[in-house]
C-alpha cells in the first residue's frame, strides 16, 4: 500500500485562510484591521456572535468558544471536514491544485530565463500576496508578450503584466509553486 506524499509547508504557503473561507462560502465576517470576525463555522455559532477570528497576515484562526479549535489553514479544514490534518492537506492540495514539482523551487525560478517563457503557477509579490499565472498572451496594441494572472485573495481580479516581472528573485513576482 502506497501513501500519497503531501508537503504541508507548500500547502500552507500556497493556500491562505481567505481562499479556504471562499471555498466554504463563509461570508458575512466583518473586517477589523488585519482580522475577520464573526460566528464560528466549525461549531455553527450564533449568527450574532463574534467568537471566530481569522488573522489574515498570520494565516491563522481562533474560536474563543469553549471546546472549539484554533490553528492554521490545515487545522481549519481538518475541523470543518472532521478529518486528520494530513487528509486536510490532501484535500487542500486537490481543491487548489497544489502539486509537487519535479525540481526544487529554486531551480524552477532559474529556469524562467526567456523573455516570454513564464512558468504557470503560484507567485508571491513583495507584500506577500499570492497570485496565479494563468497564461501568456500578446498585447492587442503592440503585440508584445504579456502574462495573464489573477489575485488569489480579495476580489480575485484578473491582470496582465510584462513577462520580465515573473520568476527571478529580483522580479516583482517570485515563483512559489509551479502548476
Amino acid at each position: 500500500m502506497t501513501t500519497e506524499w503531501v508537503d504541508f509547508k507548500k500547502v500552507k504557503g500556497v493556500v491562505d485562510m481567505h481562499m479556504v473561507l471562499d471555498h466554504y462560502s463563509i461570508n458575512g465576517l466583518t473586517k477589523s484591521g488585519e482580522e475577520l470576525r464573526g460566528p464560528c463555522p466549525i461549531h455553527k455559532g450564533s449568527k450574532r456572535s463574534k467568537n471566530f477570528t481569522v488573522n489574515l497576515r498570520k494565516n491563522a484562526f481562533k474560536c474563543f468558544s469553549k471546546g472549539c479549535v484554533s490553528g492554521n489553514v490545515l487545522d481549519f479544514v481538518a475541523a470543518m471536514e472532521q478529518c486528520s490534518v494530513r487528509n486536510a492537506a490532501l484535500k487542500l492540495a486537490d481543491w487548489f491544485k497544489v502539486r509537487e514539482s519535479e525540481a526544487p523551487s529554486g531551480q524552477q525560478s532559474e529556469e524562467v530565463s526567456g523573455a516570454t517563457e513564464v512558468v504557470r503557477g503560484i507567485y508571491t509579490d513583495p507584500d506577500g500576496a499570492l497570485i496565479e499565472v494563468i497564461a501568456t498572451a500578446l498585447s492587442g496594441e503592440n503585440f508584445e508578450p504579456v502574462v495573464v494572472y489573477r489575485e488569489l485573495s480579495g476580489d480575485y481580479g484578473f491582470w496582465v503584466a510584462p513577462p520580465q516581472n515573473f520568476g527571478q528573485a529580483h522580479c516583482r513576482f517570485t515563483l512559489v509553486k509551479a502548476l
